[in-house]
């Protein structure tokens, strides 16, 4: 069994790690606006759900000359996201907006991403992602100089009737691939939801 003390590497080395072994890792495709209107969008895979009140964890780090991303800039001033889980067929897309580009610059727009209008936020949402989560920024926690943790309040969840099961009011896994992130090194490279397997009630919560 290969094993590395993390606490004695440097901070390249453990990401590189650590993020080979916690996979697969959900995507955050998160659309803010900022103080013009203008349509940022930008995918985070340090991201999961909190299922007590219905919330989003996501961790933001920072551009190379330690300036905020235009994610957390325009949450900070707007307070509002949507976050959008996005399936095989908006990998590209995905893929693309994650390069730095200026912030008078829309990825939406320039990716020909269509939008429509959210209901109780000012981002847009995306009108081809399966999943899109109105959120509203309940507070930060920076976690050193260079990454902050940023809770979201859900407030409205939307989802494709392609993969939502109406008599159990839920989604159903086995109706899409969502995309997940896996490994960064010689990728970055992802995977998509394969076979679903049932065993019975869960014991997890």
């Amino acid at each position: 069994m290969a094993t590395r003390d993390l606490s004695t590497l440097p901070k390249r080395d453990v990401y590189r790690i650590l993020s080979s072994l916690v996979i697969p890792r959900p995507i955050a495709w998160v659309a803010t606006v900022d103080g013009a209107g203008r349509v940022n969008l930008a995918p985070f895979s340090s991201f999961m759900g909190i299922f007590g009140p219905p919330m989003l964890a996501m961790t933001l780090g920072r551009r190379r000359d330690g300036s905020l991303k235009d994610t957390h800039r325009n949450l900070r001033e707007r307070g509002e996201a949507v976050v959008h889980i996005a399936d095989r067929p908006l990998l590209e897309a995905l893929h693309a907006s994650g390069e730095e580009v200026a912030p008078e610059v829309s990825e939406a727009a320039s990716l020909g991403l269509a939008t429509t209008p959210s209901l109780r936020v000012a981002p847009p949402r995306l009108v081809a992602a399966p999943v899109a989560l109105e959120c509203r920024l309940n507070r930060e926690l920076d976690l050193g100089p260079t990454s902050t943790l940023v809770l979201l309040d859900v407030l409205v969840a939307h989802a494709a009737d392609r993969i939502y099961d109406e008599a159990l009011d839920c989604a159903d896994a086995s109706r899409w691939q969502p995309v997940a992130r896996l490994a960064s090194v010689a990728g970055p490279n992802y995977g998509v939801l394969g076979e679903t397997l049932r065993l019975g009630e869960s014991k997890l919560p």
